[in-house]
């Protein structure tokens, strides 16, 4: 280790709003040799979080308030909690643009940092009046995989993503698995079919997809080489290869297809989020695949947006669990994706000029952690 580089206790937490929260966890440790990591949440989380990154990372037991630093990725509950056993957080918010009420933001006069990711506010002014007002607001580069070439020549990459959210206070959790349900019947299978019924060469799907959707899947595409859930560190591996990605619009998997100039498609979002998310990255007046005003009212959205974001989040949820058992809307959702993969772009939706907001998001956080931990602590060595 070399000797500016001392080791110190982590405490990390993220908020799983989809996966690309522990996407931007993994490219932050990766920074961070140096770092004694302990995670911090449920055992659910905790265990999902292992489970993407423990080839590459080993986490601790450290008790919490021992720690001398925290990141805590867009999970303000979890920031406000450690902020309040002495711990210096620095908060990482890659969803600056959806927060609205002060509910959703972290105590800012507690928090060491309030790190908001980069994005292109002319298109999306931040909604919320306090944080437009926050002096220390810390603007980060995106983070993304840096120093990547694509390779190309092996087919379509199709990304379901995340797909679900779990644990997170105000949604409602029975809402949000019945809308990934929804998803699935309305927007992955009839994608599927599509591409099989073209012929183009689909080297791989993943997401967050159950066993049985797999299985579904794979006999769809028995050449396929991967399908379903795939570590940040296999997904990266797999866009190198890609000569097109079909996606669900998450803001870390767009980022990342733009840093490494992969065309790319944006199917209807799954969450919140992805519906601002497809207003931000892509070109201006790029037609995306869209759910239906039938399905979802994005006039409603928007006056429950104010209510905060679990009304918004169980507004969204409730409209795309309900649509799952129309023929109606299943035949009209079929025809907005044929329409989509068949009139798509050469070089795809998304906007290049995203790319001068930089990539170097990572390698900043990283070094604000070690200049935010607590410099009297001592850390004891974590197995």
């Amino acid at each position: 280790m070399p000797p500016d580089r001392p080791k110190f206790s982590l405490l990390a937490a993220v908020r799983y709003y989809g996966w690309g929260g522990v996407g931007k966890l993994r490219l932050i440790l990766d920074e961070l040799p140096n770092a004694d990591v302990t995670l911090f949440g449920n055992a659910r989380i905790t265990g999902l979080t292992k489970d993407l990154l423990g080839l590459h990372h080993r986490f601790g037991e450290g008790p919490p308030e021992q720690s001398d630093v925290a990141l805590v990725i867009n999970d303000t509950f979890a920031a406000n909690r450690i902020a309040d056993l002495g711990v210096p957080v620095v908060f990482v918010d890659s969803l600056p643009y959806v927060r609205k009420t002060d509910g959703e933001l972290p105590a800012l006069d507690k928090i060491a940092h309030y790190c908001g990711q980069k994005y292109p506010t002319e298109l999306l002014p931040l909604p919320n009046p306090r944080l437009r007002a926050w002096p220390d607001v810390r603007w980060i580069d995106p983070i993304v995989p840096t120093g990547r070439n694509r390779r190309g020549g092996r087919g379509i990459v199709v990304n379901i993503g995340g797909l679900r959210v779990y644990d997170v206070p105000g949604i409602d959790q029975d809402l949000a698995d019945g809308a990934a349900e929804s998803y699935l019947k309305l927007v992955a299978l009839p994608l599927a079919g599509c591409l099989r019924a073209s012929g183009q060469p689909v080297f791989a799907v993943c997401g967050n997809l159950s066993p049985a959707a797999c299985a579904q899947l794979r006999t769809m595409f028995p050449e396929c080489q991967a399908i379903g859930p795939q570590t940040p560190y296999a997904f990266e591996q797999t866009l190198q290869d890609a000569d097109l990605l079909i996606t669900a619009p998450g803001s870390t998997t767009m980022l990342q297809a733009l840093s490494m100039g992969l065309p790319t498609l944006l199917l209807p979002p799954q969450i919140i989020s992805q519906v601002l998310n497809a207003q931000v990255f892509t070109k201006p007046r790029a037609d995306t695949m869209q759910w239906p005003a039938s399905v979802l009212d994005l006039a409603e959205l928007d006056r429950q947006h104010a209510r905060g974001l679990g009304a918004m989040a169980n507004y969204f949820y409730r409209s795309i669990a309900a649509a799952k058992d129309s023929q109606r809307i299943a035949d009209e959702m079929a025809a907005i994706i044929r329409k989509g993969v068949q009139d798509a772009p050469r070089n795809g939706v998304l906007n290049p000029d995203v790319s001068r907001l930089g990539f170097s998001g990572a390698s900043q956080v990283a070094r604000l952690l070690e200049q935010t931990r607590r410099p009297s602590h001592k850390s004891s060595s974590m197995c």
